[in-house]
């Protein structure tokens, strides 16, 4: 945080902050979390909203996981339903203990034991710490409200008036924008990989191997490319429509099965819109290296906005392309970011052994 600027890098909560708003969780519960999404909301933006939410529910799940160990532990005797403790977290059984009435004998709401519903509800919170921490890590880089009112090449792919979700982060970089850009553009499965957990993505079958040294043969990005993520047959991936290799740097790409070839026309080596069972299914994704001209030795913005429509747009296809598809895209495109940032500051070596 010594280096932060809220002006340059968005509004980011400080580890104080981050700590205050679990606390609140942990303390009141579900209550907790509305009391947490209510003062995050008053920073007018939507990633700030739901950080202050999934650091409330972290807060909350933490709480059941203390209750669940105190209690089959027989360190604590049970003193509050599960209802209290999924409505008010901690001050359930704090209360219980202190002699509060939080339960009600001989019905449901009763003092909960352990037992299989006591079970469920901690494998529940343990689910919750993952998925919400996951979500907190992914939105850790934010962008401006400037660059979220700015217009990216490749913006009106997705026409005005249709609903869509949108997912956009930036990192500030003390590195010359030409050196990030070199690195960022030779991004791809087929090439330097994308600069996150290789790993991770090999274990999901997408054969990604990532390269942190600048190949020539890998600078010629150009339109009518295909950006590959995940080999034939999946053949996961996105069109490049517009590259810029002059400041601002950056490329608009896009899959879009209404436009794009299909499972059944694919592209001359596989090349294919990615469906699933939507009627239509779309996104763009769409970056920018933004040099920082007041910088003596060179900085830059690296910046990206992920656009994402699909047909039929309800409740159910919406929460998948949220927390499924979501879910992944946010944490790589967080390790995407560190990654850049280390490397091009000169802060992560890469072995000779493996250029």
């Amino acid at each position: 945080m010594s280096s932060y600027d809220e002006k340059r890098d968005g509004y980011r909560y400080s580890r104080l902050q981050e700590a205050g708003f679990i606390l609140v969780g942990f303390v009141l519960g579900w209550v907790g979390v509305m009391i947490d999404w209510a003062i995050a909301r008053r920073k007018g933006m939507m990633e700030c909203s739901a950080e202050g939410i999934y650091l409330g529910i972290i807060g909350w799940a933490i709480s059941v996981v203390c209750w669940f160990i105190l209690t089959a532990t027989g360190a604590m005797a049970p003193a509050a339903s599960l209802a209290a403790l999924v409505a008010c977290g901690a001050s359930a059984w704090l209360a219980g203990l202190a002699g509060v009435a939080f339960a009600v004998p001989n019905t449901l709401l009763g003092t909960a034991p352990i037992d299989g519903w006591a079970v469920f509800l901690l494998v529940v919170a343990i689910l919750f710490i993952i998925l919400s921490s996951m979500w907190v890590y992914g939105m850790r880089y934010k962008q401006t409200p400037a660059e979220k009112a700015s217009v990216f090449p490749g913006d009106d792919w997705i026409k005005p008036g249709e609903k869509h979700l949108r997912y956009d982060a930036g990192v500030t970089i003390d590195a010359p924008a030409e050196h990030v850009w070199a690195l960022v553009k030779q991004s791809g499965q087929t090439q330097a990989g994308w600069y996150s957990f290789d790993w991770l993505e090999r274990l999901f079958t997408f054969d990604i191997h990532n390269h942190y040294d600048i190949h020539p043969e890998w600078q010629n990005l150009k339109p009518g490319d295909y950006q590959w993520f995940h080999q034939a047959p999946w053949s996961i991936g996105e069109w490049v429509t517009e590259v810029s290799d002059v400041a601002p740097y950056g490329w608009a790409s896009h899959s879009d099965t209404a436009t794009d070839p299909s499972y059944k026309n694919r592209g001359p080596n596989g090349e294919a819109a990615l469906k699933l069972w939507f009627k239509r299914f779309c996104w763009t994704w769409n970056w920018q290296v933004v040099p920082i001209p007041q910088h003596e030795d060179g900085q830059c913005r690296l910046i990206w906005r992920c656009d994402c429509t699909f047909e039929r747009y309800h409740r159910a296809n919406k929460y998948f392309v949220v927390f499924i598809l979501g879910t992944a895209s946010i944490v790589m495109g967080r390790r995407y970011m560190d990654v850049m940032k280390a490397l091009a500051e000169g802060r992560m070596t890469y072995p000779d052994s493996k250029k």
